[in-house]
């Protein structure tokens, strides 16, 4: 008998932050609740999936969806899939051996549109705790809950923001949080034969059309050039830095962000700010000089069945509970 495919993932915690109050009493699995069983035309949010469909602003082009959900009795358990109406996918025409190969695009079949990702996401009073994609993390799943709670229905008062605060991890760390002396994001930026050229220097054959994905989270060997431009104030130098990487060298770049002071002071502003950068970008330096070699944000590793090439949504739901239950056994998080 075949065994049942399985993927790793990560899942990552995150925490309600109602900076504003207008949650009021209600924890965030409240008013997820709330939401959904807001009436307006006749019907339920819970019922109706265009009415939890969010065409993203400013351009109103692609779409995010709580499609899959589950009112679990102690939980509320939900996806967020993009989507952009009347998208082409853009194909590839195998032949046989020649010079190049055919680009096409392809409709959707009629009544369906094609998927860019998917994420999934659990909440337990203010607990949040999620499986990102490529292209949806805490970032977009902010944004879609804060338009759900306020803006679609009145769950929350309209000063409301969803803000889901991340961890960070002593056992990471090594130590006490607050011993904490700077964060370092980022780390390898480019191997040799992998620089990236500029869209300028590009000079494609043909045009393709290509999707933006919303917010895009830039990895971090792109968004080093923008580093390395502001501190070299050069063009011309950083391209022949990056140019001039040695066989068998990464170059390392980082941005070290920490406080001098003569007393102790909060990493709470610190945490807050570097909650939604992409994973595996952060790094700490503790008292005692030694640097973390692990994003020191809370997460744990899971194996989930898959259908097909996606996550079996039933086997994400014991994912998610059970690592909210092993945060809690040890210690990570206060039971809700």
């Amino acid at each position: 008998m075949a065994r049942a495919a399985r993927q790793a993932v990560t899942i990552h915690y995150r925490r309600l932050e109602d900076v504003t109050g207008a949650f009021g009493n209600l924890s965030l699995e409240t008013a997820v609740r709330k939401a959904m069983n807001h009436e307006f035309d006749g019907g339920k949010v819970a019922d109706h999936w265009k009415r939890r469909a969010w065409l993203v602003p400013p351009s109103s082009e692609d779409t995010l969806l709580m499609n899959l959900k589950k009112e679990g009795g102690t939980y509320y358990f939900g996806d967020l899939t993009h989507y952009t109406k009347g998208y082409l996918q853009t194909l590839l025409a195998e032949e046989a051996d020649t010079p190049s190969l055919a680009v096409e695009q392809q409709p959707p079949p009629k009544g369906k549109e094609y998927v860019h990702s998917m994420m999934y996401w659990m909440v337990i009073k203010n607990h949040l705790l999620m499986i990102q994609s490529r292209s949806l993390a805490a970032k977009q799943l902010e944004e879609y809950l804060t338009w759900l709670l306020k803006d679609r229905t009145t769950a929350i008062g309209p000063t409301g923001q969803v803000i889901l605060q991340a961890k960070f991890d002593a056992a990471e760390v090594g130590g006490d949080l607050e011993d904490i002396k700077e964060i370092i994001v980022g780390g390898k930026a480019a191997s040799p034969g992998t620089v990236e050229l500029e869209a300028a220097d590009l000079k494609p054959t043909r045009e393709v059309e290509s999707h933006r994905d919303i917010a895009t989270r830039k990895p971090w060997g792109q968004r080093a050039w923008d580093v390395l431009r502001a501190a070299m104030n050069n063009e011309a130098d950083v391209r022949e830095l990056m140019e001039s990487i040695p066989e068998g060298a990464d170059l390392e770049v980082a941005v070290h962000i920490g406080y001098k002071a003569k007393r102790k002071v909060s990493r709470a502003p610190m945490q807050h700010a570097l909650r939604n950068l992409p994973e595996g970008e952060i790094t700490a330096v503790g008292r005692n000089g030694k640097q973390t070699g692990k994003d020191i944000r809370l997460s744990h590793t899971a194996s989930v069945l898959k259908s097909g090439s996606l996550l079996d949504p039933e086997d994400v739901i014991r994912a998610l509970r059970e690592a909210h239950q092993f945060f809690i056994k040890n210690g990570k998080i206060e039971p809700a």
